[in-house]
This record gives C-alpha cells, sequence and structure tokens, in this order.
C-alpha cells in the first residue's frame, strides 16, 4: 500500500482563493451615496490585513495486523492567507513534531506540495507560494493516547505551535483477513465494524478502488479504471459503515456523470475482478473542528484553529487500520472472505 494516507480533504482545499494581492496595498472602492439631489461616487479606503501563516499539520498512525506493527506519516502544508507580491515562499521552515517522551521527529521539506495535499483535492487550490513538509517512520515513535507537541519555526523567524492528543487505538469487529486481506463475493457490500476509539471525534473511512474500468465494461458502463470514494462517521460511538455502498455521496456531487453511474453502481456491491485499498481513521478533536461545517453560514465552513503564535491553522492527529479487500469468487490462493455479506 502507498505511504501516502486516503484521508480525503477536498474541503479544506476549496477555501484557499486563486487570486494575488499585493501585501500594504489599499484598495479603493466606490461606493454610491443616495443623497436627496441626486447619487454621488464616495472613495472609501480598505487595508488589507496582514500577511499571516497558515499551516495545516496532520500525523497519523497506521496500526499493523499485529498491534506491535505501527507506522508514523506526518505532513504539514505551510500556505499564506493571501500571496502578496514580493514576499518569499515558505521554504527553509524548520518543524518538529515531539512527544511526551524524548522520542522527536523533524519533517522534511518536500520538492513538491502535492505530497501534502490528498489526491483528488488539488482543484481550486493555488500552490504559489506554499511548501510541503513530511516524515515517514517505522516503527512510529509515539504512541496511541498520547499528546504531541508541533514546533514550527519559518526562515523569517515566526514561530508557530500546537498540541494535538492522539486517538486511541481501536480493533475491527468481525473481519477475517489474511495478511491484511480479504474477499468478497462480486456485486456484494460489507459492513465494516469497529471498536470505539478513545478521544476520538469522527471515523473518515476512504477507499482507493481499482479496476474499475475492465470491470464495468461488460455492463457498458464508461468507468475510470481508479476511483476515490470517502464516508464519515460522527462521533465516537458511530463505528460501523457498510461498504462500498456507504461511500461516495460526498464524492458523487463532484463528479461527472460517468463517475456518477459508477457510483450509483458500486451501491451493489464491487463488480468481479475488481479491488480496493480501505482505510478506517479514527480522527481526533482538532481535525474535525478545523473542517466542521456551521448549522448556517454563508461565508463557508466554521474553522477553530489549533496552531497559534505568529500564524494560524490546525494540527491534527489520526489513528488509522488499512485492509485490502478484493471481489472474487472463492478459488486458490484468494483471500478468505472479510465476512457475511451485508445484502
Amino acid at each position: 500500500m502507498s505511504g501516502r494516507p486516503w484521508i480525503n480533504t477536498r474541503e479544506h482545499r476549496k477555501r484557499r482563493g486563486k487570486g494575488r494581492m499585493s501585501a500594504g496595498r489599499a484598495i479603493t472602492i466606490f461606493a454610491v451615496s443616495s443623497l436627496a439631489t441626486g447619487c454621488e461616487l464616495t472613495e472609501v479606503t480598505v487595508e488589507l490585513p496582514d500577511d499571516v501563516i497558515v499551516a495545516e499539520a496532520q500525523v497519523v498512525l497506521t496500526l499493523g495486523h499485529d498491534d506491535d506493527e505501527t507506522s508514523l506519516t506526518a505532513w504539514t502544508l505551510l500556505h499564506r492567507t493571501y500571496q502578496p507580491e514580493g514576499a518569499p515562499s515558505l521554504s527553509g521552515a524548520v518543524i518538529t513534531v515531539s512527544g511526551e517522551g524524548q522520542n522527536t521527529i523533524r519533517l522534511v521539506e518536500q520538492d513538491s506540495v502535492d505530497l501534502c495535499i490528498v489526491p483528488d483535492s488539488t482543484e481550486d487550490f493555488s500552490t504559489e507560494g506554499a511548501a510541503c513538509y513530511r516524515a515517514e517512520a517505522t516503527p512510529a515513535p509515539f504512541s496511541p493516547g498520547e499528546v504531541l507537541s508541533l514546533d514550527i519555526r519559518a526562515a523569517d523567524g515566526r514561530v508557530l505551535a500546537g498540541t494535538s492528543l492522539v486517538p486511541g487505538a481501536f480493533s475491527l469487529i468481525g473481519l477475517t483477513q489474511r495478511d491484511g486481506q480479504c474477499r468478497l463475493q462480486p456485486d456484494t457490500n460489507y459492513r465494516f465494524v469497529w471498536t470505539p476509539s478513545d478521544d476520538s471525534w469522527a471515523y473518515i473511512v476512504d477507499a482507493r478502488l481499482e479496476g474499475l474500468a475492465a470491470a464495468f465494461a461488460s455492463r457498458d458502463i464508461n468507468a475510470p479504471d481508479t476511483l476515490y470514494m470517502v464516508g464519515i462517521s460522527i462521533g465516537r460511538e458511530d463505528t460501523d459503515i457498510v461498504f462500498p455502498r456507504n461511500l461516495g455521496v460526498f464524492d458523487f456531487f463532484d463528479s461527472d456523470e460517468d463517475e456518477r453511474e459508477v457510483i450509483r453502481a458500486l451501491r451493489n456491491g464491487l463488480p468481479e475482478g475488481s479491488r480496493a485499498a480501505v482505510a478506517i481513521t479514527a480522527v481526533d478533536r482538532n481535525w474535525v473542528n478545523w473542517a466542521r461545517g456551521g448549522n448556517f453560514n454563508p461565508s463557508g465552513q466554521v474553522r477553530i484553529p489549533s496552531i497559534f503564535g505568529e500564524g494560524t491553522g490546525m494540527f491534527g492527529t489520526a489513528i488509522q487500520r488499512r485492509v485490502w479487500v478484493r471481489s472474487s469468487q472463492r478459488g486458490p490462493g484468494e483471500p478468505p472472505l472479510c465476512g457475511l455479506p451485508w445484502n
């Protein structure tokens, strides 16, 4: 499996504008004032706000099939509230994550910001001036339930910091697997169930489906070979989801008509010959508060920062379990059935 987490943060990215503004430049707005004698143009001057660094930092601990096997992926995307003319890039920062003990990791700057952006989330996101930092470690230097501290020191001297409580470990219930793989009968769904994760605020279940083009060809469905879908369970106790039926609700309206037809067809289960890498991820309070929506907010999503100092942003942590699922009939070399079909 890829070391890149599959967590879909499309909605995080859409809030970023594409345009550029000049720092410190006043914008002149002409407002129309109604007067007793007619209309008159009035000049109003509005100053732009200060340039602010925004950091989106995430640490994901992946639990292996043996709970003693763990790995860690950490990444931080640095960008700005807007990109002023002449402003330096956010390269050259020193970013570290420390645990409650002596363990500390340093994130390394990457050549491409794409390594800090989940696939299918790059639309409507300007990468100008942004910088990406990542680190991976096996075994993970931190543990479920541990408080982690983030320290960001930008090249221009600005300092940002945050803390996060890693959610507790959880286990999949009733899943039969071999070496992280299991099988579904073609055109059936499976209900994933897991134990609650302490201190988690939501679960993100996402999957990268492969082999769809060939699997759907006999049904005259024009499917992409690979499709990414996500589902969400809200709250610590919401610990089950039907796969693949309950995935794709959020992706449906952002897809073209061909992909929508595929998502509709997948409600009946995986077609024979296809496969999916499934990740179930328990995320912390900071992660949820940065992505949550208000009951009524015309300006967009409501975000509560968890990074402070000379900037703002989010420091979120998560615990993840992964499994490979394939749709096939019983045969030599095939993995065991995941469990009883949901439908």
